[in-house]
């Protein structure tokens, strides 16, 4: 195997590896009371003691804690970055950071989302990231309204069926 693939221990101390800067210089990114909550907790179990791990070699070991430490340190700056924002009762009917939308497609297919910071996204779990094509145009709309948005597969016209700020209960 060439060299340029390997990592060769010169012995020394190695640093953790950098948190990579997420977005421009002072800007801010938002994140849901939920969210800051779950990235806490992941910090804090982090931080708690490793899990042991049957038939795990000292390498194995090694690498473990150097990627649970690198997390705790990315986790620990985003914590301090980004600014927890709670819906208003004002907001109410109209899609804002943190609602819950109802959205049916084209075909009748509903889906609901949860407007999120990037931090919590994950489109799996139903939580859609404010910086999305289809957050940003559903942003300020209401039950009713349509969107078309730009996907790698053609345009997509969505229509808003339903926006709460509490979570839906399925």
């Amino acid at each position: 195997m060439s060299k340029a693939f390997t990592k060769e221990d010169g012995g020394g101390d190695e640093g953790l590896v950098p948190v990579r800067p997420r977005s421009g210089s002072g800007e801010k990114r938002y994140i849901t009371p939920e969210g800051y909550r779950a990235l806490q907790e992941e910090l804090a179990s982090l931080l708690g003691p490793e899990p042991a791990t049957e038939g795990q070699t000292g390498l194995d070991a090694g690498v473990r804690k150097r990627e649970r430490e690198r997390r705790a340190q990315e986790l620990a700056a985003t914590l301090e970055e980004v600014r927890v924002v709670a819906p208003e009762p004002s907001q109410e009917g109209r899609v804002f950071f943190g609602a819950w939308v109802t959205l049916e497609d084209e075909d009748g297919a509903e889906v609901t989302y949860r407007i999120v910071g990037p931090d919590e996204a994950d489109v799996k779990a139903g939580r859609l990231s404010v910086e999305s094509p289809l957050a940003r145009a559903l942003l300020g709309k209401e039950v009713g309204e349509s969107v078309q948005v730009e996907r790698p597969r053609g345009a997509m016209e969505y229509t808003v069926t339903q926006v709460a700020y509490t979570a839906p209960t399925h």
